[in-house]
This record gives structure tokens, sequence and C-alpha cells, in this order.
């Protein structure tokens, strides 16, 4: 009995024998594969990510792009090729530099059965998100930071004429008939973000030194003139009014209005405070109305504040170029509409409860605008980034805010990050 089981076993190992060095072969070859992969994986990143800066940083040079993507494949496996040419694929306005490799992986058990071969392909992609990325310009020494941004919406931003034909970007943009945006765009709403950033916002350089020249979108696109908003889903607008705004309301030296007769300020009324010394107004007052027809003398280095609880109307037509910045402060939580005919304003708005709505009739704007709910732009505007809460002044220089950081005016920066490839292609 005993030697009738011995050969069963026998015959039962012998029958196991193609099944275990089956399982043997597709433990080797499956772990050789994926060591492959993950080399091969990582040169793909890093092969994208080279790729993408170059391509960012030569202006859209995609021979460039992919000479330095080679050159990061050949470091990183020197046995993988491109299974294509790397590309740039756009979708929704966003811009992304797609690498896709391949190598032969040699095969040692798994060879000898019938169909399979010595050897298998396999093949990693890698896909790169280039970002333009634009410092704040402008006067930032010593301001709070949330001023270093040219817009900062807590719940969306809009700008109804960003470009002047929305559904062809290869027709002419002419400056005189869209806005342009000069400093960082944050929003701190996902789903507000996510539809701003389906817009075209233009750079003022897309138009030329001079201004006057004309460009389309695609082209502004490809040369890095176009301002891409950010999301910051961490963003608090209100801790400036809780350091300072709320200090400045009760401080001895704000000079405060109380009498509802004087609902109506003007500039000749704001020159007569300045030159008293006074550098903060609080109207704790109904229907405010706000005229500015000229600049206001006085220590141009230093802002004028504004404070407010309840405005009715804010017009501007001065050329406040030369006179002293407006810092003005909206307490309310409803809407604050800024009416402009023409001139330029030098000031920053700020409505941390609230929303601000600008019918921006070609004017021209140096400043910063921050907002608890909404931004909103109703017309064609040119908007240049300057930071005036600072007491004082010194010309321009670095400043880091809710959405990024930068040296100098106009200066670029990208950024360049991985992403999901299945969310591009």
């Amino acid at each position: 009995m005993i030697k009738e089981q011995r050969g069963a076993v026998i015959i039962l190992f012998a029958v196991l024998i193609p099944f275990l060095m089956c399982f043997a072969g597709l433990v080797v070859d499956l772990g050789n594969l994926y060591a492959h992969y993950s080399k091969l994986q990582h040169a793909a990143d890093s092969a994208a990510l080279a790729g993408g800066s170059a391509y960012a940083e030569s202006g859209g040079d995609l021979d460039r792009a992919n000479a330095f993507a080679q050159n990061y494949v050949t470091q990183n496996d020197p046995k993988a090729s491109f299974k294509s040419s790397p590309k740039i694929e756009e979708k929704n306005r966003k811009f992304y530099y797609v690498v896709i490799l391949k190598e032969r992986v040699p095969l040692y058990f798994l060879r000898y059965f019938p169909q399979i071969g010595s050897d298998t392909e396999i093949s990693a992609a890698a896909c790169a998100q280039i970002s333009v990325q634009r410092a704040a310009s402008g006067n930032n020494s010593g301001g709070f930071v949330l001023f270093d941004n040219l817009f900062t919406a807590k719940q969306g931003f809009d700008s109804v004429n960003s470009v002047q034909n929305p559904d062809n970007y290869d027709i002419s943009q002419n400056k005189n008939n869209c806005s342009t945006y000069h400093g960082t765009i944050v929003i701190g709403d996902e789903g507000a973000f996510n539809e701003a950033s389906k817009n075209v916002y233009l750079q003022p350089e897309a138009f030329g030194t001079d201004g006057n020249s004309q460009t389309t979108v695609n082209e502004a696109t490809r040369q890095g003139y176009i301002n891409i908003p950010e999301y910051n889903g961490s963003l608090e607008v209100t801790d400036y009014y809780r350091d300072t705004v709320q200090q400045l309301m009760t401080a001895d030296s704000t000079y405060k209005i109380t009498d509802q007769s004087q609902q109506n300020l003007d500039s000749s009324f704001l020159d007569q405070l300045s030159s008293q010394g006074v550098d903060v107004i609080y109207y704790n007052i109904p229907n405010l109305n706000v005229n500015l027809t000229k600049a206001i003398s006085g220590d141009t280095t230093k802002p004028l504040y504004i404070i407010c609880d309840n405005i009715n109307n804010f017009n501007t037509s001065a050329d406040m170029t030369g006179g002293r910045p407006i810092v003005l402060i909206y307490n309310g939580s409803g809407d604050f509409w800024m009416n402009c005919n023409g001139g330029t304003f030098m000031g920053d708005i700020y409505a941390p409860f609230g929303s601000v709505h600008i019918n921006d009739n070609h004017h021209l704007f140096y400043g910063s605008i921050v907002a608890g709910n909404k931004i909103q732009l109703q017309s064609q505007g040119y908007y240049i980034q300057r930071n005036y809460t600072a007491t004082g002044s010194g010309g321009s220089g670095s400043g880091s805010g809710a959405g990024g950081s930068g040296t100098g005016v106009g200066s670029v920066s990208y950024r360049v990050n991985l992403v999901n490839i299945s969310e591009v292609l």
C-alpha cells in the first residue's frame, strides 16, 4: 500500500513540474518587468519635468524641450526611447508636456512558451503641467502681504471683457477693446477658480512695449503673456481687518465723520483734510458718496485711508498720478461699486466681507483689490498691481502673498509639476 502511495506522489510531482516552472517563470519575469517599469517611469517623469521646464523657459521651443527630455531619458534609462515624439497638449486653457517612453525587456522563462517570444515591450507615460507665474509688481516694501496680489477674491473672480473675441482665439486682439492684468489673481473657492480658469486674462506685455501692437490670444499664450489665476483653498482675507483696520477706526488720530449731512465726499474736501495732516478718515454714516475729480495733494509717500461702513457711490475720473494714493476700506457685507470714466486710479480697495464691482471704462488702475466675496470687472480696464497699505514708500521690491512670490516688475517664473496623464489624454 505504501509503495503505491509513493508512486502516486512521484506521478503527482511529475505532473506539477510544468506548473511549478510556469509559476517560477511568472515570478521571475514579472519581477523583472516591474523593476524595469519602475526605472522607465522614473525616466519618463524626469523627462517630462525637464522638457516642460525647457519649453517654458525657451518661450515655447518644442525642439529644445525634446532635446532636454532626451538627455534625461539617456541619463536615467539608456535602453529607453520615445514611443512617440513628446508633445504639448492644451486642455481648458492649460498646457501640458507629455512624454511616453518604451523599452524592450528580456524574458527568461516565459520565452519558452509558445507565442510569447524572448522579450516584450513595456511603456510608461508622464505629463507635466506648465503654469506661468508672474511676480507681484510695484511698491511692495512693507505693505500687508494680502495686497501683494492684483486681485484676491475668496468666492470668485470674473472679468466680462477679458478678451474681445472669446469665440476665436486666432483673431487679433486690440488693447483698446479688452482688459489687461499685471499681477497675481488669487481665488479661494475651487469651483469659482475652475470657472475663472476657463477664461483668458492677457498681460499688458502682449501688446508690445508701446502698448499699440496687436496679438492673438493663441500667440500671447505661446509667448507666456497670459495671467493664469491661482487657487488657494486656505485663503483668509479678514486678517488685515482684524490686525489693522479695527485699530484705525478707533485711533485718536483718525478723523471720524458721523454727521449725515457730510455724506458727499469730493476731492476738494479730501485735499482740505490732507493739508491738515489727516491720514485716516472714518465715515460712520449711511449712503456715502465719493467723487474723485483730481489728484489728492499732500505727502505722496503716505496713503490716505477712507474707511466706511456703508457706501452708495464711488465715482472717479481723476488722474491721480503724482497725488496721494487712496486705500478705500468697505466694511459692509453687500456690493461695493466703483464707476470709472477714464483717468488713473492709484490705491487699494479692501472689502473683507463684501463684493467689489468695477465699471472700468478704459481706466488705468494701479493697486490691489481684496474681497471677501467676489470681484467682477464690467468693461475694459488696465490693471497693474501695487501695494499701498504700508506707510512710507520705497520703489519696487519683492513681495510674497497668498498667490506667490517674486521680485521686480514684470518678472516671470514658471511652475512645472507632474499631473495624472489620464486627466489630459
